[in-house]
């Protein structure tokens, strides 16, 4: 069957909306199962042309009538049309900029790609919360951090910007042992969460145990409409969800570096501002 007449489809030109730039753009309004499917394939392109409807609908942890639904919501009949979309997506993307011959092309492209994510970042800060989220962090009596995956990679930077302002800090990137460990969390404890998509179900649930336990609790985050945005109680948002070339680069970590030195530069001031402590 061939796609709707708005299909993307049909696109032939380099300046038309593509499946993929559909995607990046409509992620944030998406419906939680539909978003983590979009999630998916923007991660995973080359891998979701090899997979069946049901195969896609499992690994993005969603069904086969969310599959199914989130096609038709892209402007196609069925999954088969959207993975010849994608293919031909794929074909024409981003990607062979960063891979080109001409070594002053794909310097400039990378260039462009993290300028822009700095950009997005720095669009998206709130000061407000980035100096609410600092005077927390800076009494804090204990600072859990967690992230998987590429996050992982990120909160490990902020553990070291934080260890070496003299916090306390505890990092972790097994979800098992931070949810044991939750309950040495209180009122006085911060527990701060990295996830791009604010859908990964082990970050969610180190959250809610640690607001369970009474912490504040703090969400790093690209989608900050997300469960995970929801259920924290500060958001900082890096930049909107999936910016960026088709699967992701480390470009987009520029954005994310920046939100860490946007919270340490307001923890510098909040604890330039704090009384010694009285020593009988």
């Amino acid at each position: 069957m061939a796609p709707r007449p708005n299909s993307v489809a049909k696109n032939t030109s380099h300046d038309e909306e593509t499946i993929v730039d559909r995607l990046q753009r409509e992620i944030e309004e998406l419906p939680n199962a539909l978003a983590r499917i979009a999630k998916y394939i923007l991660e995973n392109p080359e891998k979701v042309l090899r997979q069946s409807v049901a195969e896609l609908g499992e690994f993005s942890g969603s069904g086969e009538a969310s599959v199914v639904r989130l096609c038709r919501q892209v402007g196609f009949s069925g999954f088969r049309d959207f993975k010849l979309a994608l293919a031909a997506d794929l074909g024409r993307s981003g990607v062979p900029a960063l891979a080109s011959a001409d070594p002053d092309s794909a310097l400039q492209a990378l260039h462009a790609s993290m300028a822009q994510s700095l950009d997005k970042a720095y669009g998206r800060i709130d000061p407000k919360t980035l100096d609410a989220v600092a005077e927390k962090l800076s009494v804090a009596r204990r600072i859990d951090l967690y992230g998987a995956g590429m996050s992982g990679l990120i909160t490990e930077m902020l553990a070291y910007r934080l260890l070496r302002a003299g916090l306390t800090v505890q990092l972790f990137r097994d979800a098992n042992m931070a949810h044991e460990l939750a309950n040495g969390l209180g009122p006085d404890c911060v527990a701060v969460a990295f996830s791009v998509s604010g859908l990964t179900v082990d970050t969610l649930h180190f959250v809610k145990a640690a607001a369970a336990a009474g912490a504040s609790t703090v969400a790093i985050t690209n989608r900050a409409r997300s469960p995970l945005g929801e259920a924290a109680q500060y958001t900082l948002q890096t930049a909107r969800a999936h910016d960026g070339a088709i699967g992701g680069t480390l470009s987009t970590v520029t954005g994310q570096i920046f939100v860490i030195e946007s919270l340490m530069l307001s923890l510098g001031r909040a604890m330039a501002t704090q009384k010694p402590p009285l020593h009988k």
